[in-house]
């Protein structure tokens, strides 16, 4: 079995940051685009309830319908293309008739663009900014790099 490896394009907000999502409370926060491409930080820290996860973990609900949606249409594809022929070919025999019903492809819905409700937090520990709701930037939030103790 081959791999096929896809490319879908996050909305990044004016500033180039990236929306993101805990996997764990489901709060979201936002990121830049940079510190979240650097591939030496195997694991972020949600910045509200301080849990450590993978940094592949943290995409927003959107993202990954939209990411299932694109594997799913490659998949309808390629079923249509190597059973169609299989059944084209079964059917030239008098006996017996096969047919076959593949879901639609889904016209690709277009990503969200992140809204502007995101006010910046300045890392000292980090020399790195976060973005974070006000609610929880008054509260106080932990650094999405180190973990560290809520600023």
């Amino acid at each position: 079995m081959s791999k096929k490896a896809f490319e879908i394009g996050i909305p990044l907000d004016e500033n180039g940051f990236l929306e993101m999502e805990c996997d764990f409370c489901k709060n979201r926060f936002m990121l830049h685009a940079d510190t979240f491409q650097d591939e030496s930080y195997l694991h972020f820290f949600c910045p509200v309830c301080g849990l450590p996860n993978g940094a592949d973990t943290f995409y927003c609900t959107e993202v990954l319908e939209k990411m299932e949606q694109v594997a799913l249409n490659y998949m309808y594809s390629r079923l249509e293309r190597t059973l169609g022929k299989s059944i084209k070919k079964f059917n030239k025999n008098s006996f017996v008739k096969m047919s076959m019903d593949i879901p639609k492809k889904e016209p690709e819905k277009e990503l969200y663009q992140p809204v502007n409700e995101y006010e910046t937090v300045e890392l000292k520990c980090c020399d790195s900014s976060v973005k974070v709701q006000y609610f929880d930037k008054e509260i106080g939030i932990y650094c999405p790099l180190c973990g560290g103790a809520k600023l």
